[in-house]
């Protein structure tokens, strides 16, 4: 799988992102082709509400379960 950001800004982990930079939606890419695999793709914020004082921890914004592996950039649309 694969989530790229536009300005090629691809997610990696561990990698950080300022909400200012992410103000257009990501491009997701999944590298399969077995219509026997599934991924699940979660977008969390870490620090929440924000890196000064994240006292809520870590917030869930949404999860996607049951991606089929031959899904390609016509997905749901």
């Amino acid at each position: 799988m694969v989530v790229t950001y536009p300005q090629n800004k691809h997610v990696q982990n561990g990698r950080e992102f300022y909400p200012s930079s992410l103000t257009a939606k990501p491009r997701v890419e999944i590298q399969g082709g077995d219509l026997r695999s599934f991924f699940t793709l979660v977008m969390t914020d870490p620090d929440v509400p924000g890196p000064s004082d994240p006292y809520l921890r870590e917030h869930l914004h949404w999860i996607v379960t049951d991606i089929p592996g031959t899904t390609d950039a016509t997905f749901g649309r």
